[in-house]
């Protein structure tokens, strides 16, 4: 007698989870619409936060276009999941719309006399087995979760230690590197823990577990290798012209003979996003003064302080302006003459609030026509061991042009 109402709450608890299990795609497929909608968003917001960081907090383009491809990766990975969750999904409701229209199955003795002598699966089978599949599929993703959250944290905290210490490239990725070592013969040794046996108890380990254990060892690693295949046009489509953000280098050959006009052009340009480098207001002027706008990067202003304090026979060498603002690390050339730009400006744009110089240059004394514009500009690269700068010219660091009218 004592038994009884432990054994009927028990039988209560099983019963109510075989009904969530048999109407679990519900579920799914609402989390799996909703995901994919915020999912399809997120690259943007990540593109423009990889960026700011560079631009504003002076993270450097190293770091933000790991950030970027790190986060991008991760985001692309779990498109690929849903989608082909969904799809499955799809398949699934398919055979239970043939399970209910045809429950008897396949009527062997209609077919041709040369597909009758076969077995053919049941509707039912089929479904339940693209069920199993379905849910399988759903629930892969949650493995990665939290290892994904947690690296992540963890990389944002190595990049908050190099903004406020002023550490060097190499010692952030020595703590890294020496952490992952640490991580990985910690896991690879045999020797019990308390860590992994706290480990072992969790939901991750867990998941991952059943299924090594349930569908192959290797079954994961393989899987997970061929969704990012998958997901890698999506990568490299949603950090295009990132590249754009790397305030210490020319662009390059391509970036030269095919440039983005949307980077370039401010009419052309979404106002929701950052400018890389250079832009005027549009492409055809009909005015005898060009406004010309400057991105400010924050990794300027150390370069300047330490230019006018160790450089300055250098800075002399090349001809250079005086340096007051970092603005004035530029060089502007309109048809290979110098202009001089008196006076920059400092402005935030309306929805991004980046911070850019703007000036004017007259351009009454040239003719209506094509111009072409170039801007040179001169830094400091700072060494990958040490912090010890070296001084670089950059002869195109921007270069585009523009119709006279």
């Amino acid at each position: 007698m004592e038994n009884g109402p432990d054994t009927e709450r028990k039988q209560e608890e099983l019963t109510w989870l075989e009904n969530l299990q048999r109407n679990s795609w519900e579920p799914e497929v609402i989390i799996s619409g909703i995901t994919l909608a915020f999912l399809f968003v997120f690259p943007a917001k990540i593109y423009e936060f990889c960026a700011y960081i560079n631009q504003e907090i002076g993270v450097g383009y190293l770091f933000s276009l790991l950030l970027v491809f790190y986060l991008t990766a991760i985001i692309s990975v779990f498109k690929i999941f849903f989608v082909v969750h969904l799809c499955l999904r799809f398949f699934w409701t398919g055979l239970l719309g043939l399970s209910y229209a045809f429950p008897e199955g396949v009527i062997n003795e209609k077919l041709f006399k040369m597909a009758q002598n076969y077995n053919y699966q049941k509707p039912e089978k089929m479904v339940l087995r693209m069920e199993k599949i379905c849910s399988m599929t759903f629930a892969f993703p949650l493995s990665l979760v939290i290892t994904v959250l947690v690296v992540t944290l963890y990389l944002g905290l190595l990049v908050s230690l190099y903004v406020w210490f002023d550490l060097t490239y190499l010692t952030v990725y020595l703590i890294f590197m020496t952490s992952i070592l640490i991580l990985s013969l910690g896991q690879l040794s045999k020797k019990r823990s308390k860590l992994k046996t706290w480990y072992s108890q969790t939901i991750i380990s867990s998941i991952g577990a059943i299924y090594q254990s349930n569908l192959g060892k290797w079954f994961a690693v393989f899987y997970s290798f061929f969704i990012f295949i998958l997901a890698f046009p999506i990568i490299s489509s949603d950090v295009k012209d990132f590249s754009l953000f790397a305030n210490e280098r020319n662009l390059n050959e391509f970036e030269l003979e095919w440039p983005s006009k949307n980077q370039i052009f401010q009419d052309q340009h979404d106002p929701s996003k950052r400018f890389s480098r250079v832009f005027i207001p549009s492409e055809e002027i009909d005015e005898d003064f060009l406004k010309i706008g400057i991105a400010r990067f924050e990794g300027d202003r150390k370069i300047l302080e330490d230019m006018n304090s160790k450089y300055q026979t250098s800075i002399d060498t090349l001809n250079w302006h005086q340096l007051k603002e970092t603005a004035d690390l530029h060089r502007i050339y309109i048809d290979d003459s110098l202009v001089a730009v008196k006076n920059w400006k400092k402005f935030r744009m309306p929805e991004t609030d980046q911070r850019i110089y703007q000036g004017i240059v007259d351009i009454s004394s040239f003719k209506d026509g094509v111009h072409q514009v170039r801007v040179e500009k001169i830094l400091l690269i700072y060494g990958f061991t040490d912090n010890e700068p070296e001084l670089r010219y950059r002869e195109n660091w921007s270069k585009f042009s523009f119709i006279k009218k």
